[in-house]
């Protein structure tokens, strides 16, 4: 598999890479130093989202009657609803659900980021990729290890360690790439 291609265009986008990943660490530690207040708005969030979700699903199924499918958008739409309200009316509760749900997302991100370093090993700096995934692994088993005990400041603060190793992975990721000449080294 030819992947030459990726160092220019890693090159042409690391301002942004290196913009993104410094929000990226500044939420991270925030995240860590306000743990429980990240957690609840984490919460609060996704109960929001949801909620619009449903709204959209009412919206749709209403637009799209005559098409057929509108008691399946109705249900969709109650089942959203419902959702919103329970996260939305119990942050706290909505927490350690959204928890297990978080740490499952680590691990799973952590096992995506390996296999990406596995697929880019033969790049120079790939390693960072590869320390971010170790890294994300770790703190979705810790997460996993801790629940439910430790969930409303856990989401916290894992989610800024995991932040601020991504954050840190891209920014040297993208300062390497801009460091190579018009080809790859190997």
């Amino acid at each position: 598999m030819n992947l030459d291609w990726i160092a220019p265009a890693i090159k042409r986008a690391s301002g942004w890479l290196i913009a993104w990943s410094i929000v990226s660490f500044v939420c991270g530690i925030l995240a860590i130093f306000l743990p429980l207040t990240f957690s609840f708005a984490i919460a609060v969030v996704i109960g929001l989202v949801v909620m619009f979700g449903g709204i959209a699903h009412l919206v749709f199924g209403i637009q799209t009657r005559h098409l057929g499918g509108f008691f399946g958008h109705m249900l969709l739409f109650a089942l959203y609803e419902v959702a919103a309200i329970l996260l939305l009316a119990n942050p706290l509760l909505s927490i350690f659900s959204l928890a297990f749900m978080l740490a499952t997302f680590l691990l799973l991100e952590g096992l995506l980021e390996i296999a990406l370093y596995l697929g880019l090993k033969q790049h120079r700096h790939s390693v960072w990729i590869l320390l971010d995934g170790i890294g994300t692994l770790f703190l979705g088993g810790l997460m996993m290890a801790r629940w439910p005990s430790a969930s409303p400041d856990a989401i916290g603060m894992l989610i800024g360690l995991s932040l601020i190793l991504t954050a840190l992975s891209r920014i040297f990721l993208s300062l390497a790439a801009r460091a190579l000449g018009p080809t790859l080294i190997r």
